[in-house]
């Protein structure tokens, strides 16, 4: 390490290449976090580098220290995105492994909020006699993984909104068109967002328009997410891709618990296809969304991108069930036909639903505004 940096600057740097390994993990890691990790020796060289490549496969500290198994690390430093965990999962301890390595320090990123883990494994390092440090960088190791912590503190997933819409305010035209508002870049944005989300889910009436495939493309990273579809009453015609192509088996469906029994529902299980049956006590006409959120954690679906359609997305915004919107704007004007966030319409000022604006940015030729909603 140079003279010319401080340690505190140094940690920052080295936390820093250790969320961007982390990083790579996304998609293909949950229910676990994404999680990296460096270790550098006494003057601060990297000598290994980790992350946790998929879930039920090595940590990132297990990957990284077993480059330098039986190296003198006790002038060493290990930098871990997140706190090791020190209980006996898919795989063992990574606490007692650390311990075990003989290196002196340990910088996180953050503790654990797992209460299985949640200080214990920062505890377990000191009983060791390794220094520790926490809280390098916790804002940004908590930005990547804030659909886990979500889904560790509530079990149930992180619902992210994404929206297209012209400038004026239109989802689509008068007849449901809504193919394609956005630009190039902006849809292939969208399957950024796929690979990264355990779930994509949209309603009855998205279904039947579009037609659409849920799955990610364009050569990017991540796993394709379960597809998830809402239809109370099946009414979904069978030829539908989600229910015909080669992915239909990573395809649920939620109905009313009064149709469980139907013919339909037994020709969808037939298929290999989920089927779900959610109460319809108090909302006979529509699918309770809270208790469609509730099932999806139970599914350990951490994460969930909402895509349509227009009476889903209002609905989970006004019931407080959303927790992320990303709006995408179209330098376009329709000047009619059906428009964003009409159902949420208010008297008054003070009644609005208030976005936290995170980042707003050019995407191609549209702006992306992302905000949280709660």
């Amino acid at each position: 390490m140079s003279e010319d940096i401080s340690q505190l600057e140094y940690d920052r740097v080295m936390m820093r290449r250790a969320l961007e390994l982390a990083s790579r993990g996304i998609g293909n890691v949950s229910p676990n976090p994404m999680v990296g990790a460096v270790v550098t020796d006494e003057n601060g060289a990297i000598i290994a580098e980790g992350y946790h490549r998929k879930f039920g496969e090595p940590h990132a500290e297990v990957e990284a220290l077993r480059q330098v198994a039986g190296e003198d690390l006790s002038k060493g430093t290990l930098y871990v995105s997140l706190e090791p965990c020190s209980h006996q999962g898919k795989t063992p301890p990574c606490a007692d492994l650390i311990v075990e390595s003989g290196i002196g320090r340990v910088v996180t990123a953050m503790r654990d909020p797992n209460p299985l883990v949640n200080g214990r494994g920062n505890r377990r390092l000191r009983e060791g006699g390794l220094e520790v440090v926490v809280g390098v960088l916790e804002n940004e190791s908590r930005k990547l993984n804030e659909a886990w912590i979500h889904f560790i503190k509530t079990g149930t997933p992180f619902i992210t909104i994404k929206v297209a819409q012209s400038l004026d305010g239109y989802i689509a035209l008068p007849d449901g068109e809504s193919q394609w508002i956005t630009g190039e870049m902006a849809r292939q944005y969208v399957h950024t967002l796929r690979g990264a989300s355990d779930g994509i889910l949209v309603g009855t009436r998205t279904a039947l328009q579009d037609d659409p495939s849920l799955t990610v493309r364009y050569g990017l990273a991540g796993r394709n997410p379960r597809r998830i579809v809402l239809d109370r009453s099946l009414e979904l015609p069978n030829n539908l891709k989600l229910f015909t192509d080669e992915h239909k088996e990573n395809t649920t469906v939620f109905i009313g618990e009064d149709m469980s029994e139907a013919p339909r529902a037994y020709e969808l299980r037939d298929a290999g296809i989920g089927v779900e049956a959610i109460p319809v006590e108090g909302n006979p006409d529509n699918l309770r969304l809270d208790l469609v959120i509730e099932r999806l954690g139970s599914m350990n679906l951490t994460s969930v991108l909402v895509e349509g359609g227009a009476a889903v997305i209002d609905t989970m915004i006004a019931e407080n069930l959303a927790d992320k919107l990303i709006l995408f704007i179209a330098p376009k004007l329709l000047g009619h036909g059906i428009k964003s966030f009409q159902r949420l319409a208010v008297d008054r000022l003070d009644q609005a639903t208030v976005l936290n604006i995170h980042s707003t940015e050019l995407v191609g030729e549209d702006i992306k505004v992302e905000g949280y909603l709660k």
